[in-house]
């Protein structure tokens, strides 16, 4: 029964009083609204309160939007230095090592351009805030203890192909990008999560597609790969499979210059620990061309000589040169620790 106050609260004011009436007064209840079955309600799950989602990413959250191109360069170069002082190599000064790099300025990086005026104060003049260098200087000790971040070298190398990657590590169609391109194809997902695997599985199912839906043969289907299809089909799964593929090699490409930066970061901070050359060899620059690897293959390296250019020549196809830094791990060298 309701109270006297509740009813006037209800909105009946004339209502005698409950101890007063005959029968109690009870508040009238609305009907119950019949169920509509909507289907499958969007809830925006998968998008957030703006309207973004791996397809029309937030540009504030993707993480590799100004990537660094030069990433293996920084690794060879720091990794030169930190040699100084070495048997390895006989640098006793940095001088001597940059004259060493000087001679080949695009494999070191060294020709790459200048830093910021604000990045240079901001090197320079942050050792003179009161506290700030103590603590950046701790903070540079701790990171040389840590293993390398694959994953995050490698949502650099994305970016350099500008594949946008956002802060939780889901490949995302960035500003002015579209989906059915090689950058956007592979939208939505992790990329420590993926491998060769993920890109054959998805052109297998197209594959299916392509067969089943279409009755196409396989060598049709390889003609489209190619690019050279002439048949009477026409649908939007040749792109995306051409698309796919362009992203495969992509990915592996970005895998492998990963690979290699990690091992020469981590090379590079063994050595400032203490540690190891990584992988043994190198090179005596008191004498060109004299390889103090024991069996010659040249693991280790820090760069070509005069005689190595004669054998292998200098270039994006010169040998192990072409590989990176110090360590060669096609004939060994250091594993990454990840």
């Amino acid at each position: 029964m309701a109270t006297d106050q509740e009813i006037r609260d209800a909105g009946f004011k004339f209502i005698p009083q409950q101890q007063y009436l005959q029968n109690p007064f009870n508040l009238p209840v609305a009907p119950e609204a019949p169920v509509v079955n909507q289907g499958i309600v969007n809830t925006n799950a998968f998008n957030d309160s703006d309207g973004f989602s791996v397809y029309n990413a937030d540009p504030n959250t993707i993480s590799n939007m100004n990537p660094n191109r030069y990433a293996l360069q920084d690794a060879r170069y720091d990794n030169e230095l930190s040699y100084v002082g070495s048997p390895v190599t006989g640098y006793t000064t940095d001088t001597a090592a940059m004259k060493h790099m000087g001679m080949y300025p695009e494999y070191y990086g060294l020709d790459k351009p200048p830093p910021s005026k604000i990045s240079q104060l901001i090197s320079k003049g942050i050792g003179f805030i009161p506290g700030i260098g103590t603590l950046s200087k701790i903070g540079n000790f701790a990171a040389g203890l840590l293993p390398e971040n694959r994953r995050a070298i490698m949502e650099n190398q994305l970016g350099t192909q500008g594949v946008m990657v956002n802060d939780i590590g889901q490949i995302v169609v960035g500003p002015g990008g579209s989906y059915n391109t090689p950058e956007g194809i592979m939208a939505g997902y992790n990329v420590a999560k993926m491998t060769d695997e993920t890109f054959t599985d998805r052109i297998g199912t197209i594959e299916n597609t392509l067969k089943n839906k279409y009755n196409m043969t396989e060598e049709e289907i390889e003609d489209v790969k190619a690019g050279a299809y002439k048949g009477d089909v026409d649908t939007d799964l040749f792109e995306r499979i051409r698309n796919i593929e362009i992203a495969r090699k992509n990915f592996a490409d970005s895998s492998n210059l990963t690979d290699q930066i990690v091992d020469i970061r981590t090379d590079t901070k063994n050595k400032k620990r203490g540690g190891d050359d990584g992988g043994g060899g190198g090179i005596d620059i008191s004498g060109a061309g004299t390889i103090r690897s024991s069996d010659n293959n040249f693991q280790g390296d820090s760069g070509p000589t005069t005689q190595q250019e004669s054998d292998y020549g200098y270039g994006s196809d010169a040998g192990f040169f072409a590989r990176g830094g110090r360590v060669n791990f096609k004939n060994g060298g250091l594993a990454s620790l990840l």
